[in-house]
């Protein structure tokens, strides 16, 4: 997998160096740190949490500057850095550059994710690999890194991005399937690990929702059974009770509300934002 050296935007740098000032300022708001910030659901979410007053730390591959600049356009900061997740050296280093800025992590959330549609006899042993090591991996790394932080606050909360390919079976998604179940299985699993701590841990398990990684899976999709695209998008938005596709903001209310304190008494849950899909 190719590897990314961390980019931390100059300017923010900077502004953020350790004074006695910062300090003060940094101290003021609850801190999220999302992965997979940039684009979809990441950015969804990034512009919801600073509307709910957080400051605002993303990982991304890409590029954030557009989301970043819709953060701070809320009122709230916004530090962005280029990280692969799977890469556990850039997620230490990263994990260490937003703690020395802000003093603190609140929340987690891990979005960050790869989808594979394909028959699973074309699959290569390197796609199976990366959605693995991004999907799993990158969950794991992000927690192992960020809940000594939350251990030492006494506080904090998780909330890892499933989907619902993980509870129920699809054409062609054996092992992006077989991977978001990991991430609920490793959920429930954490947040008995975590609870002594007072961290909660959940998941959420998004349906389809209309991104352009969505309409990259259908194309796929299209292609491997040789239907046209239309078709399986009027297929797919039939398999909803609405008939349509989620948006993006409907997933990020989801992760806010198990994020958030108004979930204070939920843990180990899995929340499926599906339109009814896995109970059909």
């Amino acid at each position: 997998m190719k590897k990314h050296n961390l980019s931390v935007i100059p300017q923010l740098r900077s502004l953020f160096r350790l004074s006695s000032k910062v300090v003060d300022l940094r101290n003021e708001r609850k801190l999220v740190l999302l992965t997979g910030g940039a684009i979809g659901i990441g950015a969804a979410t990034s512009e919801l949490f600073a509307e709910k007053g957080y400051n605002v730390a993303i990982l991304d591959l890409k590029e954030a500057t557009e989301t970043r600049e819709r953060v701070q356009s809320k009122g709230t900061q916004c530090l962005a850095l280029r990280c692969d997740v799977s890469d556990e050296e850039q997620v230490r280093k990263s994990v260490q550059i937003i703690l020395e800025t802000y003093g603190r992590i609140d929340s987690l959330l891990n979005i960050a994710g790869v989808a594979l549609v394909k028959p699973l006899e074309s699959t290569s042993w390197e796609e199976y690999r990366k959605v693995v090591d991004v999907n799993l991996g990158g969950t794991f790394l992000l927690c192992k890194h960020v809940t000594p932080v939350m251990k030492q606050q006494m506080r904090g909360s998780i909330v890892n991005v499933a989907s619902i390919s993980g509870h129920i079976g699809g054409f062609y998604r054996s092992i992006y399937g077989a991977s978001k179940a990991a991430v609920i299985s490793f959920t429930r699993a954490l947040a008995w690990e975590l609870a002594p701590f007072k961290i909660r841990v959940n998941s959420v398990s998004p349906g389809l929702v209309d991104t352009d990684l969505l309409r990259k899976n259908m194309e796929n999709e299209s292609q491997y059974l040789g239907q046209s695209y239309q078709e399986i998008r009027t297929k797919r938005q039939g398999d909803q009770a609405f008939k349509r596709f989620a948006d993006s903001r409907e997933v990020s209310e989801a992760a806010y509300f198990l994020a958030s304190d108004a979930s204070s008494f939920i843990t180990a849950v899995d929340l499926p934002v599906d339109c009814g899909w896995i109970a059909k």
